[in-house]
């Protein structure tokens, strides 16, 4: 290991590689700690990029430059793991009440570009779906191979020497006053904390208004991929198309951040939703079963950031269910700032922050 780093970055799940992956690229000598990527969150997800999210369409602050930024970074690192990345698509959403057509208009003032005015009858939703109240296609994302992205990238931060694959804990970091932080005989200008819901007992960072929830999801394979939409489709839970005849389907949502693996309970759940989401559900076989905790903010934006008390410290975090299209954007407006000074988005910065005061 170089002697002397300007960063330490804990955690290769997406934030962690993004913001490794950037940071090099602007030159700057850094690190990334981590022993493995079983049971992270970024594994777990089914990958679905959405401008809006749920039955009220949410969306965040600056979306038109969260999904260019999202689809550059991707194209980007389709070169560099020298595979297909993202691949984008509309994300159907199945109306669950009448309710939210009134919010579908609204969204559409806002962002006509990317939602229509009103729903479609249901006959005009992806072939082989259930849609009884109908269903609007919302454009601008598509499906991130979350699991071909770490692992490219895993390979490509080993080749080039930067991975340590051990992990990188809050109580072995030593901060002398005065001096730079040391990790097993290196210097970092800054440590930088990307490891997901090792946050939450985290000394520095545990006292941030964290939205814990737990997630799982399926993978399926499907004897006759053409019974099955090829489209993202969503309607409390989300079906996505793998390629072939693998899918995924998911995600749960638990208060909470106990650990463990899939379980029974989540996989009865899961199955079920497919006659609320197909008019005629094929068998399927369940081929794995995915389980992460997912670290949200409760303001809603992400954390992003050097503490107040010591700079030498630093994360990114927070990103919910949406860290696909929030981590690219978030993760190079943290790389620039270590390299530059460029300054950070005041809602994400803990610096801003009255809770660690």
């Amino acid at each position: 290991m170089a002697a002397r780093l300007d960063a330490l970055i804990a955690g290769q799940g997406l934030t962690g590689s993004l913001l490794a992956y950037r940071m090099h690229s602007l030159g700057l000598e850094i690190r990334i700690a981590d022993p493995g990527t079983e049971g992270s969150a970024s594994r777990a997800a089914a990958g679905i990029l959405s401008p809006f999210t749920g039955p009220r369409y949410q969306a965040p602050m600056r979306l038109a430059a969260l999904l260019d930024e999202a689809e550059r970074t991707y194209a980007e690192l389709a070169s560099v793991t020298g595979h297909r990345l993202f691949r984008p698509m509309p994300v159907w959403r199945l109306l669950q009440d009448d309710g939210e057509r009134e919010r579908i208009a609204r969204r559409h003032a806002d962002h006509p570009d990317l939602i229509p005015a009103q729903p479609v009858p249901g006959r005009e939703a992806p072939a082989g779906t259930r849609a009884p109240l109908g269903a609007v296609p919302m454009r601008g994302g598509g499906h991130v191979d979350l699991g071909r992205l770490l692992d490219g990238l895993r390979g490509w931060f080993r080749d080039r020497g930067l991975l340590i694959e051990e992990r990188l804990g809050p109580g072995t970091v030593a901060l002398p006053s005065g001096e730079p932080a040391r990790w097993h005989g290196a210097t970092a200008q800054h440590v930088i904390f990307c490891e997901g819901a090792g946050a939450f007992t985290n000394p520095w960072w545990q006292s941030l208004p964290w939205r814990r929830s737990r997630g799982e999801t399926l993978t399926l394979r499907c004897e006759r991929p053409g019974d099955l939409p090829q489209a993202v489709v969503t309607g409390g839970e989300s079906l996505v198309p793998l390629g072939g005849d693998r899918y995924r389907l998911g995600a749960t949502y638990e208060r909470g951040d106990e650990v463990g693996g899939p379980t029974a309970e989540a996989r009865e759940k899961l199955l079920a939703a497919l006659p609320r989401l197909l008019e005629s559900p094929p068998a399927v076989r369940v081929e794995a079963g995915h389980a992460g905790l997912r670290p949200g903010s409760r303001p809603g934006p992400p954390f992003i950031g050097l503490h107040p008390e010591d700079p030498r410290i630093g994360i990114v975090n927070g990103f919910g269910s949406r860290g696909t299209l929030l981590a690219p954007w978030y993760t190079r407006r943290l790389a620039d700032h270590l390299a530059s000074g460029a300054p950070l988005p005041r809602e994400a910065d803990v610096r801003q922050r009255t809770d660690l005061q």
